[in-house]
């Protein structure tokens, strides 16, 4: 009963009205005007954590979440290349640390000190609230988290879209020259622009929806990139391209003008 009540629900927000923008910023205010603090909204951050904090005591393991498969093609390519050292990750957007927590099923409690959950402050405050999340390295500061560390792989997965000036941020990462750069479920366009996503509250976070929560609307700014732009960030700066092709096209929102496209990059050793 839940279930088709959730696809009815899903049909109706359709008829939301979602306006047109011109820029990731006038999108931004849009979304804030409808749910303030948007990505680190109380709510938002709140909801994600107790859906994941609820299906962990229900679960003994956590399976695999979406783009994890990509993670672990990268860390098999590393350690392949790098016998008897395990890599120190940093998971960019990584939310309530899912991916983290589903390597710790393979890899044990050595994921924990070797990787971190680059989020909000919203987002990283919230985690302090859960048990789970203590073991987790969250930090909103990647610069900071790249300076410190020897990063070996950067993850992104679905975030960089989120992002107002995403090849400004690219640029940053890229004169760390790490190992490894893994960019998943991107939505890239021939035409790229802004605009306005929309979801109900229950389509955010992993596990069951919790009814206490209700499921109201929740507003995102978002944005197509260019797929050129991205590569020739790394390509002309002593990276290859190893994977360029679509192995989770689930990051799509709009099929007729974008399409999606999984990238990792080597860094090339001079």
């Amino acid at each position: 009963m839940n279930k088709l009540l959730q696809k009815i629900r899903n049909k109706f927000i359709k008829f939301e009205y979602i306006p047109k923008v011109k820029s990731f910023n006038e999108a931004n205010l849009f979304c804030q005007n409808k749910n303030l603090g948007v990505y680190e909204s109380e709510l938002l951050c709140k909801y994600r954590f107790e859906k994941l904090d609820n299906y962990l005591k229900k679960n003994e393991i956590l399976f695999n979440p979406l783009a994890s498969n990509m993670l672990l093609v990268c860390i098999a390519y590393f350690l392949k290349n790098n016998k008897g050292r395990f890599p120190k990750i940093i998971d960019y957007g990584g939310a309530c640390g899912e991916n983290i927590l589903f390597l710790e099923t393979i890899f044990g409690n050595d994921i924990f000190g070797n990787s971190w959950i680059i989020e909000t402050p919203g987002q990283v405050d919230e985690s302090r609230n859960w048990k789970f999340a203590k073991k987790l390295n969250f930090s909103s500061d990647v610069n900071t988290i790249l300076k410190n560390n020897k990063i070996d792989i950067f993850f992104s997965s679905c975030a960089i879209n989120y992002i107002e000036n995403p090849y400004d941020f690219l640029s940053l990462i890229d004169k760390f020259k790490l190992p490894l750069i893994c960019l998943t479920r991107n939505n890239f366009s021939l035409k790229p622009q802004p605009f306005i996503q929309l979801s109900n509250l229950s389509d955010n976070g992993f596990g069951e929806h919790l009814e206490k929560f209700g499921n109201p609307k929740v507003w995102y700014p978002s944005q197509t990139i260019n797929e050129k732009k991205v590569k020739d960030i790394f390509l002309k700066s002593s990276y290859e391209l190893i994977i360029d092709k679509s192995i989770d096209d689930s990051g799509i929102i709009n099929k007729k003008t974008s399409y999606s496209k999984d990238l990792l990059f080597k860094f090339i050793q001079q």
